[in-house]
């Protein structure tokens, strides 16, 4: 009984000595379908990983996965949803399941970068991340990816220039919407299979934030670059919850404090990227077309009957809608 006793007192010193062992050197895969070149995945290497192997002491493990090599999207999302896959970025693609996440992607909702970092920054997009908890994912940072933009073999100087355009979308309604109310003739498919589309003439163009366009070398089989800036599109740092929910406190708040720099930077970075891609692709031959304010205004006429459809499918669309205008 003695003997038992002791070794019970031992474990129990050495449990309140090495407890946090644990957790020592918990894998954290993150994965994303960005280039290794990208500003989120700098951000990630450079501030994120580095904050947090360094302030616990490297009980964790940060491991990141550009180009999809953990899987599409898709397979990110629902590997983030059922703890399989530790860690992600990504864009909206939670829409798909509730509609209220792609809001964020509404055309014409922000005019440049600052005011939708300013938006995303606010309370008001707190609270919809804090919703992405019901689907399993804890939200830590919202990233740019970047105004979206047109490149086609079609030159499209007004709003008339649409019609008949066979324009890629990714797989989902909401751009599948846009593209019809300008008058386009959509064609939903993966990323991965865009190059050989617009190469073999399949598809005459798509639409993607400039960096995307250049990482993916689409400009290479693009004759021009519309800056549109038809809908902004973040990119989402995000936690499985069922992974978050076994860190313990005081990890949490380094993990988020990690997420708050990242944010940052990859704001920071993702700007200034930005403007050199456009100064990449002037320089590279593809002609950049600026749509006068008849064209601008044209496509932000055609977008007011998408709202009042959003209005009347969504009862919260409308006080979103304002909570955003009012963090503006």
């Amino acid at each position: 009984m003695k003997k038992l006793k002791v070794l019970t007192k031992t474990l129990l010193v050495t449990s309140l000595l090495f407890g946090s062992s644990a957790f020592a050197k918990m894998v954290i895969k993150v994965g994303h379908y960005n280039a290794d070149t990208h500003p989120s995945h700098i951000a990630l290497q450079k501030y994120f990983k580095k904050i947090v192997e360094e302030k616990t002491n490297n009980r964790y493990k940060i491991m990141i996965y550009p180009n999809n090599q953990l899987g599409g999207e898709d397979q990110v999302v629902n590997g983030l949803r059922n703890g399989t896959i530790e860690m992600g970025v990504t864009g909206l693609l939670l829409q798909n399941i509730d509609p209220i996440f792609g809001v964020w992607e509404w055309p014409f909702l922000f005019k440049n970068n600052e005011e939708a970092k300013k938006v995303l920054e606010s309370p008001v997009a707190a609270e919809i991340g804090t919703k992405m908890e019901k689907y399993g994912i804890k939200l830590l940072a919202y990233g740019m990816n970047g105004f979206r933009v047109i490149s086609s073999n079609k030159k499209l100087e007004k709003f008339d220039d649409f019609q008949g355009l066979r324009l890629r979308v990714p797989l989902n309604s909401l751009f599948v919407d846009w593209a019809n109310a300008m008058k386009a003739n959509p064609q939903s498919m993966p990323l991965s299979e865009v190059f050989t589309a617009l190469e073999q003439k399949v598809i005459d163009g798509q639409e993607n934030p400039y960096m995307l366009i250049k990482d993916s070398g689409l400009y290479e089989v693009q004759k021009y670059i519309i800056q549109s800036n038809h809908i902004f599109s973040p990119g989402l740092l995000q936690m499985s919850l069922k992974i978050w929910n076994k860190i313990p406190a005081e990890d949490q708040k380094i993990f988020m404090e990690a997420a708050k720099v990242y944010q940052e930077k990859e704001w920071e970075m993702a700007m200034k990227v930005e403007q050199e891609t456009k100064d990449f692709f002037a320089k590279n031959g593809s002609e950049i077309i600026i749509p006068d304010a008849k064209f601008q205004a044209d496509m932000l006429e055609a977008s007011k009957g998408l709202y009042e459809s959003f209005y009347k499918k969504y009862d919260w669309a409308k006080g979103v809608v304002q909570k955003i205008t009012d963090a503006k």
